[in-house]
């Protein structure tokens, strides 16, 4: 062989092993690991207990690859109710009996990081593998070897994650939990009822979708509504009424809040009154678009049960709906948007994270960082058909074929790269109110839309500050 056919190769190999190593070490900081010390003393038995939103199926593998190397720790998991979790979880602590690692959703990060009920990240985690060593090729010896990883920096946070989830885990210099996976609010849509009123696709915009309204409200004689267009523009019965509502603001340019989430900014907005008008004309019976009002179910149950031909929830809302449907053509697709090809999307997703007294927050916070890792989050998310926090499995989930039109798992990857957390401050639920009031207000007539802005905001002020 020739020198440059052996440089050739040589060089080949170099670059695959720089990419190896990169890979390998992209979640442990990005730098050099503390060099690894082996022949070391069985260290203590560690027993977390995690209680989480995931379904315990598809996290038992996770579980089992790292307590496999690492047989001092054992990992026991508890799937919450969603609905509930958050009171049990403070129960729970209230008797000394909560769990080491919970999940914790999106909006609630900061709250319960304010409240203190969240353990960062330490500067580094520690970790001892068990490996079996042959000798000489017959006998097996256990090597136990202690490996100390520094915490990820901040660039590989920003280039792992996509944005919105790196900014809600990322606070104050802290790293305050992991995503093992990621959610936004999309269109849903009963292609039939649309194929009925002639609409041949979905609106992209609110114009389009000001304009098909009207051809998928049905009515009776006496002028009640019979069958809803869409499933908004009323709080009551619409759970991601606050969700909606922030993105049409975003989508107009007007921010809930200013940057740090301290101070209201919605109410003096320069354009707040129209962009109020859309958002509360589908639910106003004094406006053309009228179409939804508090006789109807809740939104997702509308569209299950025929009664509306739009709403709106993220994937999880879709699976859930996917099991009320019995032969409806229930379809998906991006969220509205106030320009063609727009990109304001709004996420709602858990991140697991680590209590206070937990038995080992260092164990505990080593054993996220393996669970966050690409290869462990790219076999969660085939078990669980969602979508991806990472930014290198959302480019390779929103790929689609050529002629192809984007399915479910398609649309929610293609939001995840800029969708974000839809409350900046620290009480989410008493946001939800100020908003849902906002709205109701409004598309009841109750009252101006200056008397309404000026309650709204003012809860709203309560709600960033006060835990």
């Amino acid at each position: 062989m020739d020198f440059k056919k052996k440089m050739i190769i040589l060089g080949g190999t170099l670059v695959l092993c720089v990419v190896g190593i990169i890979a390998y070490r992209l979640f442990t900081g990005g730098g050099t690991e503390t060099p690894t010390a082996c022949n070391q003393n069985p260290p203590q038995r560690v027993q977390l207990a995690w209680w989480g939103d995931l379904p315990e199926a598809a996290v038992q593998p996770i579980i089992a690859a790292y307590t496999g190397s690492r047989q001092y720790v054992s990992i026991t998991y508890t799937q919450l109710d969603p609905e509930t979790s958050r009171q049990k979880l403070i129960e729970a602590w209230a008797r000394n009996a909560g769990p080491d690692i919970f999940s914790v959703r999106s909006e609630e990060l900061k709250n319960f990081a304010s409240a203190g009920l969240i353990s960062p990240m330490p500067a580094k985690t520690t970790s001892y593998t068990y490996t079996l060593k042959k000798t000489l090729g017959i006998k097996e010896d256990l090597e136990i070897c202690k490996v100390e990883k520094p915490a990820p920096s901040i660039d590989t946070l920003r280039n792992t994650f996509v944005t919105g989830a790196f900014n809600d885990l990322f606070k104050t210099n802290q790293i305050l939990g992991f995503p093992l996976a990621f959610d936004s609010l999309a269109m849903f849509y009963n292609q039939q009822l649309l194929d009925e009123a002639g609409i041949l696709t979905p609106p992209k915009t609110w114009s389009e979708f000001v304009s098909v309204i009207p051809k998928l409200t049905l009515v009776d004689d006496k002028g009640k509504l019979v069958r809803a267009g869409a499933a908004l523009g009323r709080s009551l019965n619409v759970a991601r009424n606050a969700e909606i509502l922030t993105a049409i603001f975003k989508q107009y340019n007007i921010d809930l809040s200013d940057k740090a989430g301290t101070t209201v900014t919605f109410a003096g907005a320069k354009d707040i009154n129209s962009v109020l008008t859309l958002a509360t004309s589908f639910g106003n019976p004094t406006k053309a678009t009228f179409t939804w009002d508090e006789t109807f179910p809740d939104a997702m149950d509308a569209l299950a049960q025929g009664k509306t031909a739009i709403a709106f929830g993220t994937a999880t809302d879709y699976a859930d709906l996917k099991t009320q449907t019995t032969g409806a053509d229930i379809r998906v697709t991006t969220f509205p948007q106030s320009i063609l090809n727009g990109t304001v999307f709004i996420a709602d997703y858990w991140l697991q994270t680590v209590a206070p007294k937990a038995a080992d927050p260092n164990v505990a916070w080593d054993f996220l960082r393996f669970a966050a890792d690409q290869a462990q989050a790219k076999n969660l998310i085939q078990q669980i058909q969602g979508t991806p926090a990472i930014r290198a499995l959302v480019e390779t989930a929103s790929q689609v074929a050529e002629g192809e039109t984007p399915g479910p798992a398609q649309t929610f990857a293609r939001q995840a790269a800029t969708a974000f957390t839809w409350f900046p401050g620290l009480n989410p639920a008493k946001g939800r109110e100020a908003l849902d009031a906002l709205v109701e207000d409004i598309a009841t007539q109750k009252s101006t839309s200056a008397e309404a802005l000026d309650r709204a905001s003012k809860l709203f002020q309560l709600a960033l500050s006060s835990i």
